[in-house]
């Protein structure tokens, strides 16, 4: 589906009222003009700032008119009743739209919507309402309490709705646990049919509707969370080092092994079409002010300034780490070569907070204009059912080789994560020209366990991916898709 158009009102509105003050100022000989530039102007500017209103902004990102007098409930009451109202009223089932960024990254738009961008806040020491975003929520509990996630999605902008509801994880290694580990129970609307949605919110425990939630989430709308205090750690400090990964054919290369090491609590891989034989990789691994010093840097942008111990985030290192790992290993291959100034300590809450806020809408119109999609598989690697580690790590080696061939012929990146080793439960995050997607696709495809693979929910899931997915491959049978829990549970 073609992106939102409203998402042009900013950059319009911006220019418009930059534009009109100008003329305002230029204007000497027309009172009547002078004031009629100047009311322009004045509201050029207050319907821009009224866009960046989360409201404005959830609308704008799912594909809906922003301005007006709309009606967000604040309860879970009131939003159980105008799902219901909704549902009445077109005589379809109501969407749910939080921030809106997953409905933007989906190309997709939000029909008969009910926004959440109100229903905010605490309703108990480890209870909030699903409108809130989560770094509000990870905020409140840690000055609260001391404690943070284990993991959390990397863009924390979104609602804790959308990250429950739509198995959203973020950077998992093997010392860590899953995003949803904290998650006790959820306050749940049934939209299975609209007798049940007229029976309003019911808790249930997490564990036991995640899987419907996540084969069906049109079908369920989540109100609240209530978070396991037990399952959230103090917000200790770790070690952050960068990894280099390259194409090796035979062996495991050095930076793979150092970057699959099983003391990370975090880790990513990048690999892109700028940088062709080598992935940018950062781990984070725990750190102990009682036994370990923190390496020194310069303390202004690692350029000047006397030196200090290194403590991230600083200055404006988490863009610039974001900027580096991410858009550079596909726009221009650059990053700073010095693997020291890399090796920050910075908390576990900094830390899962790894990309900047993408809030201004500027960034949105640039990843339009760009023509491309974000879309994730998830998939369990294709490895010996009893190889030792050394075949294990191979296996990536050889899913990293296999990407490095196909950045030589596509424009875009992956990211790649992977927790426990043994597992061998894989993400790979891709942004690439739709048209390319099955290319990726079959890069991929030899790698696949059970011909077994997943979508992320809350990413692109158009008909190129979904074609690619299912094609048949010339060697072999095509992939079959499911839902990224059923891929969770699975093993060799």
């Amino acid at each position: 589906m073609a992106p939102s158009p409203w998402l042009l009102l900013a950059p319009l509105l911006t220019g418009a009222s930059v534009g009109l003050f100008v003329a305002v100022l230029l204007e000497r000989d027309n009172p009547v003009r002078f004031f009629a530039l100047l009311a322009g102007a004045a509201l050029a500017t207050f319907l821009r700032v009224r866009l960046s209103s989360a409201g404005a902004r959830a609308r704008v990102l799912s594909g809906n008119f922003p301005f007006g007098c709309f009606r967000a409930p604040k309860t879970p009451e009131e939003f159980s009743q105008q799902l219901y109202d909704a549902w009445i009223a077109t005589g379809q089932r109501p969407t749910v739209v939080g921030s809106g960024w997953g409905w933007f990254i989906g190309r997709a738009s939000a029909r008969n919507a009910v926004f959440t961008h109100k229903l905010k806040g605490r309703i108990g020491e480890f209870t909030f309402l699903a409108g809130t975003e989560l770094r509000d929520v990870e905020r409140a509990i840690r000055k609260a309490h001391g404690r943070t996630f284990w993991s959390t999605p990397t863009m924390q902008r979104i609602s804790i709705g959308s990250w429950l509801g739509r198995s959203c994880h973020g950077n998992t290694g093997p010392e860590g646990k899953p995003s949803s580990y904290a998650a006790a129970n959820v306050l749940v609307v049934d939209l299975r049919s609209r007798h049940a949605a007229r029976d309003g919110p019911r808790w249930h425990a997490f564990y036991a509707i995640k899987h419907e939630l996540d084969a069906r989430p049109e079908q369920y709308a989540i109100c609240a969370v209530e978070f396991d205090p037990d399952r959230m750690p103090n917000d200790f400090l770790l070690q952050k080092a960068r990894t280099d990964v390259t194409f090796s054919p035979s062996t495991t290369s050095q930076g793979l092994r150092e970057w699959l090491t099983e003391k990370a609590v975090l880790r990513v891989l990048f690999l892109g079409s700028a940088r062709r034989n080598i992935a940018i990789g950062v781990t984070y691994v725990r750190f102990d002010p009682e036994t370990q010093t923190p390496e020194n840097h310069h303390e202004c942008c690692g350029c000047c300034g006397r030196m200090v111990p290194h403590y991230d985030p600083h200055d404006c290192s988490v863009a610039c780490t974001s900027l580096q790992l991410d858009t550079c290993s596909f726009v221009c291959g650059w990053y700073e070569a010095a693997k020291h100034v890399w090796r920050g300590v910075i908390r576990l809450s900094d830390a899962n907070a790894f990309s900047p806020d993408p809030s201004w809408l500027a960034l949105p119109i640039v990843a339009v204009m760009s023509q491309t999609v974000n879309f994730e598989l998830i998939f369990v690697l294709q490895q010996p059912m009893m190889g030792s580690p050394s075949l294990r790590m191979m296996g990536v080696q050889k899913l990293c080789n296999a990407l490095f061939h196909v950045f030589h012929t596509v424009w875009g990146r992956s990211e790649l994560r992977i927790g426990s080793l043994d597992r061998g439960l894989i993400f790979v995050d891709c942004i690439a020209r739709e048209r390319d997607a099955a290319k990726i696709v079959a890069a991929i495809r030899p790698h696949v366990y059970a011909n077994t693979v997943a979508i992320h929910s809350s990413k692109f899931q158009g008909h190129s991916i979904r074609s690619a997915i299912e094609a048949r491959a010339p060697m072999g049978s095509e992939l079959s898709l499911v839902t990224p829990r059923i891929i969770y549970g699975m093993r060799h």
